[in-house]
C-alpha cells in the first residue's frame, strides 16, 4: 500500500509498512523510518504484511499492521502501530516475537537522514545516560560510526524548523551509508561493538519505539513550480567504459554482440592462486575483439611477480592491472610494496590497488597508494534496500564515494570496477569456511528493463561528473550483462535497454560532459553531452506523474522514431508536452532528449 499522508506541518509517504520522505514544505526532514530483520550474514529478510489498516483524518493518521519474516530457520512476527498527529509528531512502535530459534545480527528500527540537508550541519546527541554532545553530521564519508550510544537527536531543518528524534527499546548509533552508496546517514540499533550473531529463542520479545517531533512557527506547503536544472561551466572528459568479460560459449552472435557494444575494455579476473584456463581464454577473446584489458590479479602469494612473469607474453595486451589480495578485503602492503617490480615487468601497464568490495572497505582500510597509478572499488545499489526508490537514491551517493576517494588518495586516478545491480559477494558474511569472495549468484530483472537503462544513464552522469578514470558496467553477457541469448528470430540474442542507450551515446564517446544539477534529483535528473557544436540533454523522469522542468536556455525537445527505440517498447524518447521558452512537461517514467545547436 502507498499513501501520501499529513501529520500537522509534515508531509509523509507511507509505503509497504514504512515511512519515507518526511518533509516540511520543500525541506526533507527524514528520508525513511523502517525496521529490519538482518540474518547472521547481514541478509535482509523480506516482510509479509497482513491486517493492514490506515485511518486518515485532518492532518493526522493512524496505521496498524502485522508483519511476518519467514525464511530458512527465521520465523519472526510483529505488530506495528504508526501515529501521526496534528502537532507534527509521528510515533512508530512495534512488538515482535521470535516464533523459532535463529541467529540474527540485527532486529529493529532504522532512521535514514538525508545527506544534502544534514552533512556538515549541527546536531545534538543525547546519550543513554542523559549527557549531551553538540557535534555535526560529517561532510566527508565517515569510515566509522560518527555518533554512538544515542537516545535522542536534535537538529535544525531549513530556516525555522527543528526536529527531535527519540528512541526506546535499544541503544542506537549512526553510520554513514554513503560508504555503500546509500544517500543517507543511518541511525540504527544494536551497536556493532556488541558481539554478533545473537541467538534468539522461540518466544523472545523485541519491543521498540521511535518518535519524531517537529517544531516550527510556520506551516510550509510544497509549491507547484517547475523543477529547475542548473548547468556549470566546466567541461569534463568522458571516462573509459568497460564490462566484466564473460565467456559467451560458442555463440558467434554473442561474440559479435560483445564487439558491437562499443566498449573501451573488458575486465578479466586473474586468480593466480587458482586455475587460470578460463582467464587466459578470455584474454585471447579480448585480443581477437581488439578490446583493452583491465586485469584484476588476485593472490596471497608473496612471490606473485615471479608468477606473473610466466604469463608475460599472454598479458602483453593488458592496459590496466589491478592488484588484490585473494583473502584480503583491500590490497595488502606486501603486494603494493612490489608494484615497482610489476611496472618493470609491464612498463606500458598502469597499476592500481584497492578493493573488489565496497568503498567502505577502502575507507576503513586504505591501501598504500605511493607506487600505484590509482585505486579501484566496486559499486552495487542493493546492500541495504532493494526497491526502485532506494536504487534511485543511491545514484547521487556514487559521486560522494569518488569525492572521498580523491581526498583519501590525492592526485590518484579512480576506477569503479565493477558496477552491478546485485551484490556479487558479501565481504561481511559470518559463515565460516565459505571463503572471502564466495559469489552470491545474484541477478536482477532490472538489468533488462527500462528502469535499469535509466539507472545506468544517471549512474554514468554522477560518476562521469566526478571525473573518474574508468567505469566497468555489468557483465558482457548473461542475466547480469549487456546481451544474452534471446528469442529474437532475426538476431538470436536479446539486448538490454542499457545497450540501446549506450548505442545512442556511442557517438558522444569523444564528447565532454557538462555538469548539470536538478533541484529534485529523486524526481527528475539529467545528463548533458557536448561535442563540437552539438549539445544534448537527456532528462529522466523517475516519477509516475507529469513533471514541469526548466532547462537552461536553448535546449529544445527532439523526437525519435527509429527501429531501435521501437524495440524498447516502453521507452518514451522525445515525448513531452509543449510549453513556451525553456519550460517543458515531461511524461511519467520516461526519458526525453533535448538538443541545443
Amino acid at each position: 500500500m502507498r499513501k501520501q499522508l499529513k501529520a500537522g506541518n509534515l508531509n509523509v509517504l507511507y509505503q509497504d509498512g514504512f515511512l519515507r520522505y518526511i518533509q516540511w514544505g520543500d525541506h526533507e526532514v527524514i528520508r525513511m523510518i523502517n525496521h529490519a530483520v538482518r540474518d547472521h550474514n547481514w541478509g535482509t529478510v523480506p516482510m509479509q504484511i497482513s491486517k493492514e489498516k490506515v485511518i486518515i483524518k485532518d492532518k493526522s493518521f493512524q496505521i496498524t499492521y502485522q508483519g511476518k519474516f519467514l525464511t530458512n530457520d527465521i520465523d519472526f512476527d510483529l505488530e506495528c502501530t504508526i501515529v501521526g498527529s496534528k502537532k507534527s509528531e509521528i510515533s512508530f512502535s512495534y512488538r515482535g516475537m521470535a516464533k523459532s530459534r535463529f541467529r540474527k545480527n540485527r532486529i529493529g528500527f532504522t532512521v535514514m537522514h538525508p545527506i544534502a540537508p544534514c552533512a556538515g550541519h549541527p546536531v545534538t546527541i543525547t546519550d543513554t545516560e542523559g549527557g549531551e554532545t553538540r557535534t555535526e553530521f560529517p561532510r566527508r564519508i565517515s569510515a566509522h560510526q560518527p555518533f554512538k550510544n544515542i537516545s535522542k537527536m536534535v537538529w535544525f531543518v531549513g530556516q525555522g524548523g527543528k526536529a527531535f528524534l527519540s528512541f526506546e527499546g535499544d541503544v542506537f548509533e549512526t553510520e554513514d551509508q554513503r560508504n555503500w552508496t546509500d544517500a543517507s546517514f543511518k541511525t540504527y540499533c544494536t551497536p556493532l561493538d556488541l558481539p554478533f550473531p545473537v541467538q534468539l529463542k522461540e518466544g523472545d520479545l523485541v519491543e521498540q519505539k521511535v518518535v519524531l517531533k517537529f517544531e516550527t512557527r510556520e506551516a510550509l506547503e510544497r509549491v507547484d513550480k517547475p523543477i529547475v536544472f542548473k548547468t556549470y561551466n566546466e567541461l569534463i572528459e568522458f571516462p573509459n567504459i568497460g564490462a566484466v568479460m564473460e565467456l559467451p560459449g560458442n555463440g558467434e552472435k554473442l561474440i559479435q554482440g560483445i564487439k558491437d557494444i562499443g566498449l573501451d575494455y573488458v575486465r578479466i579476473d586473474f586468480p593466480l592462486d587458482h586455475p587460470l584456463d578460463s582467464a587466459l581464454t578470455k584474454i585471447a577473446l579480448a585480443q581477437q575483439l581488439k578490446l583493452g584489458v583491465e586485469l584484476c590479479v588476485f593472490t596471497d602469494q608473496h612471490d606473485f611477480v615471479d608468477q606473473l612473469t610466466v604469463y608475460k607474453d599472454q598479458l602483453k595486451s593488458v592496459k590496466t592491472m589491478v592488484l588484490f589480495g585473494d583473502s584480503y578485503k583491500t590490497t595488502p602492503a606486501f603486494i603494493t610494496d612490489q608494484v615497482p617490480q610489476v611496472r618493470e615487468l609491464f612498463p606500458k601497464t598502469e597499476v592500481f590497488a584497492g578493493t573488489d568490495a565496497f568503498f567502505t572497505e577502502l575507507n576503513r582500510e586504505p591501501v598504500d597508494g605511493r607506487h600505484v597509478s590509482g585505486v579501484s572499488y566496486s559499486i552495487n545499489p542493493q546492500v541495504h534496500a532493494f526497491d526502485d526508490l532506494s536504487l534511485i537514491e543511491t545514484l547521487e551517493a556514487q559521486a560522494y564515494t569518488v569525492e572521498s576517494a580523491k581526498q583519501l588518495f590525492p592526485g590518484k586516478k579512480i576506477r569503479i570496477s565493477p558496477v552491478s545491480f546485485h551484490m556479487r559477494w558479501n565481504p561481511n558474511a559470518t559463515d565460516s569456511g565459505d571463503g572471502l569472495r564466495k559469489p552470491t549468484g545474484g541477478k536482477d530483472p532490472r538489468q533488462y528493463s527500462f528502469f535499469g537503462a535509466c539507472w545506468f544513464l544517471i549512474s554514468l552522469k554522477y560518476l562521469a561528473e566526478s571525473k573518474v578514470d574508468a567505469i566497468t558496467y555489468f557483465e558482457t553477457t548473461g542475466e547480469n550483462g549487456w546481451i544474452k541469448n534471446g528469442i529474437d528470430p532475426e538476431e538470436g540474442i536479446q539486448r538490454s535497454p542499457i545497450y540501446y542507450f549506450w548505442q545512442e551515446l556511442n557517438g558522444f564517446k569523444k564528447a565532454k560532459i557538462r555538469r548539470i544539477k536538478s533541484e529534485q534529483p529523486l524526481l527528475v535528473d539529467a545528463i548533458v553531452f557536448e561535442q563540437e557544436q552539438r549539445k544534448i540533454c537527456l532528462v529522466v523522469n523517475w516519477s509516475k506523474k507529469d513533471l514541469t522542468v526548466k532547462l537552461p536556455a536553448g535546449f529544445v525537445p527532439k523526437r525519435f522514431t527509429d527501429k531501435a527505440h521501437e524495440k524498447l517498447g516502453i521507452l518514451m524518447w522525445g515525448k513531452w508536452k509543449g510549453n513556451p521558452g525553456t519550460v517543458f512537461e515531461v511524461l511519467p517514467q520516461s526519458i526525453t532528449l533535448f538538443e541545443k545547436s
